[in-house]
């Protein structure tokens, strides 16, 4: 009996997990022919090729039975493959709380220095480009401690059609953006995405078309830089998640049915059979950028051993993996180096290292508008009970002395 409810449980892990990857809050079930034919649509060459068995994972990590951690791939595909060969421009990793129906987005930020099993220490982004989301996966395990198993890889291009398929979203733009995501906009339009230049007016919450929200996810040379850019990103995806749960079914028909053609993801047609029609019990409750404490660089790497390029190398990674698996997981105890929250991003030069918005040894932010509802933590405090230990695996710990040597040396 006790087998049977694990075996349901880790379905319901699927089914929920599956909704989130792909935009939806509601699915509506249907004949099992019309949803084989759904999965059909996925992309072939990516999915083929990953094996879950090959998969590295640290082996002092423990099993999260109350939790269900999955990747979101954001590649940026102009010739719609979604396989090896690209990088990911994006790199998200949900964890599912089943007790809470709480899940939690995380950042990886893509230039990331980390080390790549069987290539050695390149950006994170890199990771997908030289052996896909097999890869990806793996190094994700490897240089932080995670347990997944599980991915959806979306092309940029398809948030467009679904978002103008669920009517916009709402976004506040800032001042700081218009000029940016009006450029992007142009950029888009060239491309051949959306052929029609549409302008937004000015700062301001608004309801951004396909087009705009995609420009706006871009924007990456305004305060925070990169780091900015990886919380638009999960601000658009929030907020087109908020958007679906109110679509009628007709809207989430065609939202399906375009989805499904530009992603790719291991998941079976059995499992999105499963999905469930109650998903709104779930929400987005948190939402951050890691690593908490990084130095901007140019340093070799794998792809140009021969010449320096700007990575990203963080300075404490084995604190900062205490505090996100405190978080993420109600793990072991957060460092004693307080992780801050995206508030600082919002700063004139935003990136949580030595030299700008964050105080590494106190753990604090430089003053932020307390007004702004983007200024406020996004980090939920963590319940003390049923907590289990964590501390940095041998393997972690190795990287982050080496990491923390390099960056020593800038």
């Amino acid at each position: 009996m006790a087998k049977e409810e694990k075996k349901k449980k880790t379905s319901k892990i699927k089914v929920v997990g599956v909704t989130f990857l792909v935009f939806l809050s509601i699915v509506v079930g249907g004949a099992f022919g019309y949803f084989n034919y759904l999965v059909s649509l996925t992309k072939n060459d990516t999915n083929e090729e990953f094996n879950q068995k090959n998969i590295i994972q640290n082996k002092e990590v423990k099993n999260k039975d109350e939790y269900w951690t999955f990747a979101i791939f954001g590649v940026d595909a102009r010739n719609s493959s979604l396989g090896k060969g690209n990088r990911s421009d994006s790199v998200i990793v949900a964890s599912l709380n089943l007790a809470t129906n709480e899940v939690k987005l995380t950042s990886m930020y893509r230039d990331t220095l980390v080390d790549i099993p069987g290539y050695g220490y390149d950006k994170l982004t890199h990771a997908y480009a030289f052996g896909g989301p097999e890869l990806a996966i793996s190094t994700l395990n490897h240089n932080f401690d995670l347990d997944i198993k599980d991915y959806v890889t979306v092309n940029f291009a398809v948030a467009e059609d679904i978002i103008d398929l669920l009517g916009g979203v709402e976004i506040n733009v800032q001042e700081s953006e218009v000029k940016w995501l009006n450029g992007y906009v142009h950029s888009l339009a060239g491309e051949g995405a959306d052929t029609k230049v549409k302008y937004i007016d000015g700062a301001g919450l608004q309801t951004l078309s396909g087009s705009q929200a995609v420009a706006y996810s871009r924007i990456r040379y305004t305060g925070g830089g990169d780091y900015k850019r990886a919380k638009r990103q999960r601000t658009v995806l929030n907020a087109a998640l908020e958007k679906a749960k109110t679509c009628g079914i007709g809207t989430l028909n065609d939202v399906i049915q375009t989805m499904f053609s530009q992603i790719s993801t291991n998941l079976t047609v059995t499992d999105i059979l499963k999905l469930a029609a109650n998903i709104n019990e779930y929400e987005i409750k948190d939402s951050q950028g890691f690593p908490y404490h990084i130095k901007e660089a140019k340093a070799n790497t794998y792809a140009f051993p021969d010449r320096k390029v700007a990575v990203d190398i963080p300075t404490m990674l084995s604190e900062d993996l205490k505090t996100l698996h405190y978080q993420l997981y109600n793990e072991g105890e957060p460092s004693t180096v307080e992780a801050p929250s995206d508030s600082h991003l919002d700063e004139e030069n935003g990136v949580a290292n030595e030299n700008n918005g964050y105080n590494a040894g106190s753990g604090t932010a430089d003053s932020v508008d307390s007004n702004s509802k983007e200024n406020e933590s996004d980090v939920t405090e963590v319940k003390e009970e049923n907590k289990k230990d964590y501390s940095p695996s041998q393997t972690v710990q190795e990287i982050s002395d080496y990491l923390t040597n390099i960056a020593s040396q800038y």
